[in-house]
């Protein structure tokens, strides 16, 4: 039986319209660009983020053939391509904030899905992603010999999936550097899910200084003391992995000088399923060597948002090679992001977030037309196609 084509009503406009409108507001939003403001621009973004166009020429033909949305959205005509070019790279970027901020206020209210959702309660997966850039275009991308671009720094809520701190850094700030600059503040009583990239013993002390649990890949050059060893759990947990070993631990060497030494630790070592061997660090005692190890199973979650956000709503292809076009891409990627999340009961169960997007972004389109023309029709009695001017360039 094939299933019939989703067409959504007008309650994603209803719901989505008041972010747009709320970060719109925001002071200095239209500075410098008041035949062009910031509520327009977003809903265009919005719509080239969830249609995921190859660029913004390709977004600007699709709109171009459309004259309605114009009066519908505040503008007398349709702007050139170079003005919306040029805005998507400089509109300031306390607008893209404000709406990222709205958007994961929204998203977090969603009841959770996850059926460990008691396990995964305060718990954020950080990791970082590349973007690479163009050298002779964006050198200052570039430290170095290292390759031209940026990392998106982003700690996952793993309850709701959902990214709660973005920060972009240049390629000369690696993660480890990037979470000792990390601000803990907030995070007390939170664990963090951390790869081997942002592995350090000093690193661990500061975080449990903060109060901020976490569970971390191991180092297969650390030094430590066995305390006391656990009986590991017998058979395979329900992931598959093979848990070997469970001790309490002293972790790091006093006549290492750079490090530091964290007692009271615990190391699991684990085989995957596929036969890697590593090791988890953590100061979750309360945990099963089980829960342990599916927690950090857990961490995968990122990966996946990482190709969403790169692959499906274009981060790769930046709105322009500036750091302040790289800055508007990404916090505006995962505002869109999160709006897409708000929305998503609305998802039939058959259809892929990818497909839902495009076919939600042509719909917002499409009501917006609507919902104008009928309020037209109501004040001036006649409809609003009557004399319709062609778009120039439509």
């Amino acid at each position: 039986m094939v299933p019939s084509p989703f067409v959504p009503d007008r309650r994603a406009r209803r719901t989505i319209s008041p972010f747009i409108e709320r970060a719109a507001a925001t002071p200095g939003a239209d500075r410098y660009r008041k035949t062009f403001p910031a509520h327009a621009h977003l809903w265009m973004l919005l719509l080239h983020f969830w249609w995921g166009s190859d660029s913004l020429r390709q977004t600007y033909g699709k709109l171009a053939g459309c004259a309605v949305w114009l009066a519908a959205w505040g503008l007398e005509s349709l702007v050139s391509f170079s003005q919306f070019a040029r805005s998507s790279t400089s509109r300031p970027l306390a607008c893209a904030e404000a709406l990222f901020a709205d958007a994961l206020a929204a998203a977090r209210a969603q009841h959770p899905t996850d059926p460990q959702w008691r396990l995964l309660t305060r718990v954020q997966a950080i990791d970082s992603t590349f973007l690479g850039l163009s050298a002779s275009l964006s050198p200052w991308s570039q430290h170095k010999r290292a390759a031209a671009g940026v990392r998106l720094q982003t700690s996952l809520d793993l309850l709701g999936r959902l990214p709660s701190r973005i920060r972009m850094t240049t390629s000369e700030i690696n993660d480890h550097e990037a979470l000792r600059q990390l601000d803990l503040s907030g995070w007390a009583g939170w664990t963090l899910l951390i790869d081997r990239g942002y592995y350090g013993h000093r690193q661990f002390a500061r975080l449990l200084e903060a109060g901020v649990h976490f569970v971390a890949a191991g180092s297969e050059q650390a030094h430590y003391q066995v305390v006391r060893s656990h009986q590991p759990p017998a058979g395979l947990t329900p992931d598959g992995d093979e848990i070997y070993a469970d001790a309490v631990v002293v972790l790091g060497s006093p006549n290492n000088r750079r490090g530091a030494v964290v007692p009271d630790l615990r190391l699991i070592g684990l085989r995957t399923k596929g036969g890697r061997a590593m090791k988890l660090v953590t100061d979750r005692h309360d945990l099963s060597a089980t829960q342990v190890v599916r927690l950090y199973r857990k961490r995968w979650q990122i990966e996946l948002f990482f190709r969403w956000l790169k692959r499906q709503l274009g981060a790769i292809r930046p709105l322009g090679q500036s750091k302040a076009a790289l800055q508007l891409t990404l916090v505006l990627a995962v505002a869109f992001v999160l709006l897409l999340l708000v929305v998503d009961a609305q998802r039939p169960a058959a259809m892929t977030r990818v497909a839902f997007a495009g076919a939600l972004a042509t719909a917002l389109l499409m009501t917006v037309v609507i919902e104008w023309a009928v309020d037209y029709v109501m004040t001036h009695g006649a409809s609003p196609f009557d004399d319709l001017e062609p778009v120039p360039g439509g």
